[in-house]
């Protein structure tokens, strides 16, 4: 079948959102399928807006260097109603996630289009790995009573996290099971590709450092940790331009997976930097980050009992950090049970 895919796949910043997009894509293709990823892009409503957007791509240049590497079956670019109305004619069936997809204040305009508005009813459409984001559903009853209609077109529903299954269940009247991120779907080897050709001159041992909302208070206290451990503090977004408008020129994707996987200790606040820390099998500090939710996370860690990886701030991370290592063969067995049900999944729904 031919197979298209709708998600974040556009961002010039988020590492993990261009990284989950290419997981699921090669996951589908080795079921056998042919995957697509919709090239839709929606535009920022003010000209501010636009004009950032515009930067940020930019300084991130090297995202869209990796899509036009990594992304062969990329459909052509749909803006209007009527262009995705068009992909009818072209895809068997559609799939939505993973990312936060489903994030009603981060994505209201858009969301019905997320519920696959312009999709034929008789064509197949599933949800994989799709995220609210936030524990509870945002929206107004006008809103909500629409998005139940949409989604119980869908031949099957999956989510990202358990509070998900309960947002479809109270909100949709609709039965969603919780997979894992497709991240955590492909091989390690697949990777580790991505890397090979990444040439890196890092001798020295090296604290890892990303936040997604930094502030100079995280980023000195760090600093000064990573010196206590006799680590060398590299930040792996790339190279800051501006920190009152947290801007970098940002790292080439494959160079921030080669910082993670060389790292001798990681510490973020982003959910697929953890990620990309379990499959590298890498010590982490997870801090929380309320703006961005911490829904995610907690599913995640709390599957693979390593919650205790995750404080809720500085005062947290003094009285409760045990500098330890993990027990990833643990963790691994954790991973290889949920693995084969969310392939399952999608072997499944996408026949």
């Amino acid at each position: 079948m031919k197979i298209g895919i709708l998600t974040f796949h556009y961002s010039n910043h988020n590492f993990g959102a261009v990284l989950q997009a290419y997981s699921l894509y090669k996951s589908i293709e080795s079921l056998g399928h042919q995957a697509y990823i919709i090239n839709f892009e929606p535009e920022a409503d003010t000209i501010k807006d636009r004009l950032i957007a515009y930067l940020i791509k930019i300084l991130g240049y090297q995202f869209e260097k990796f899509r036009k590497e990594h992304f062969p079956n990329m459909l052509m670019k749909t803006i209007t109603e009527e262009e995705l109305k068009g992909l009818n004619n072209v895809l068997d069936a559609f799939v939505v996630g993973s990312d936060q997809v489903w994030r009603y204040k981060g994505n209201k305009k858009l969301l019905c289009t997320y519920f696959f508005d312009f999709v034929d009813d008789e064509k197949r459409k599933i949800s994989y790995a799709a995220s609210f984001g936030i524990d509870k559903w945002e929206a107004n009853e006008e809103i909500s009573t629409e998005i139940s209609r949409l989604i119980k077109r869908f031949q099957a529903v999956s989510v990202r996290e358990e509070s998900g299954v309960t947002i479809c269940r109270e909100n949709f009247g609709v039965n969603a099971v919780k997979v894992l991120d497709p991240t955590l779907l492909v091989d390690r080897s697949c990777f580790d590709e991505l890397i090979k050709n990444t040439a890196q001159n890092e001798s020295r041992n090296y604290l890892a450092y990303m936040l997604l909302d930094e502030t100079k208070q995280n980023e000195t206290y760090f600093r000064k940790f990573a010196l206590e451990k006799k680590l060398k503090f590299i930040s792996i977004k790339g190279k800051r331009i501006s920190r009152s408008k947290n801007l970098f020129y940002y790292n080439h994707i494959s160079k921030w997976l080669y910082y993670l996987k060389h790292a001798n200790l990681v510490v973020t606040d982003s959910f697929h930097c953890v990620v990309f820390s379990i499959i590298f099998r890498k010590r982490f500090i997870c801090l929380a980050n309320n703006k961005r939710g911490t829904t995610r996370l907690l599913n995640l860690l709390k599957i693979l009992n390593l919650e205790k990886y995750y404080f809720l701030g500085l005062k947290d991370f003094e009285e409760n950090y045990e500098d330890e290592p993990i027990d990833y063969d643990s963790v691994a067995s954790i991973l290889e049970s949920e693995k084969r049900k969310s392939i399952e999944f999608l072997k499944t729904n996408l026949t």
